[in-house]
């Protein structure tokens, strides 16, 4: 990959670039204008960093370098691919995070009604104010309380917090390794596809496309062939030749 000090030397050359003066130059800048455009707008949720996709973007080509638009669309693939896996760890993060500050608030809360003694007033809709046993106690408590909850608003658990709403019910763990071995294969599909262009071009002989087969281990799957209940962390990866050139 390419380094951070490389990165910098490159962005240092660009400024002191005047760009291309050629029809032909000129064009083709235009063109990768759209296409770092089109990949933002395609590949960023709202809070993420525009800077750190387009840095990823310039790591991954200039590694790759791409030549010709089916490269190009392999790898701007790659980078979505690269860029959502990322995004995946964030959001496990994000389940962690809800959950174990979720925990920790209804336990704080716990802790302080047990420093609370009050009885129901006779009137059904009225309630006496309960008796603090131990003031001190009772405000720390309350305290760890307020704190718990207010981690839970931020970005992190927010986002796990999206993807349990969207996971309908399943365990979103195990949705999770199901996202992830599909952005994987998508990955390795389009990486396979990119090399046999290039040796093609390169004037190699072509080797037949490789069919990865990703599964997530110790699952079972459902009615729809779905895997289901399978742990994270535990990827299977098969490849095979495919039948045609």
């Amino acid at each position: 990959m390419t380094s951070a000090r490389q990165l910098e030397t490159n962005r240092q050359n660009a400024r002191r670039s005047t760009g291309p003066t050629t029809a032909n130059g000129k064009a083709r800048v235009a063109q990768n204008a759209l296409t770092h455009g089109l990949l933002s707008r395609e590949t960023l949720l709202p809070d993420e960093d525009p800077q750190a996709l387009q840095t990823l973007a310039e790591a991954v080509r200039a590694e790759l370098n791409p030549e010709g638009a089916q490269e190009q669309l392999l790898v701007d693939m790659l980078i979505r691919a690269v860029w959502r896996l990322q995004r995946l760890g964030r959001v496990e993060a994000g389940v962690f995070a809800w959950e174990h500050f979720g925990i920790l608030a209804e336990r704080a809360g716990r802790a302080a009604r047990t420093y609370e003694r009050g009885a129901v007033s006779a009137f059904p809709e009225e309630y006496d104010q309960p008796t603090i046993t131990d003031s001190e106690k009772y405000q720390v408590a309350m305290t760890q309380a307020k704190q718990m909850r207010t981690l839970r608003e931020e970005s992190t658990a927010t986002l796990g917090l999206t993807f349990i709403q969207g996971s309908s019910g399943v365990d979103a763990f195990s949705k999770l390794s199901r996202y992830e071995a599909g952005i994987e294969r998508s990955y390795y599909r389009a990486l396979h596809e990119l090399q046999r262009l290039q040796h093609r071009r390169l004037g190699g002989d072509v080797p037949p496309p490789l069919a990865l087969d990703v599964t997530v281990s110790g699952g079972s799957r459902d009615e729809a062939g779905n895997l289901v209940g399978a742990p994270r962390g535990r990827l299977g990866v098969s490849a095979r030749k495919g039948a045609r050139q």
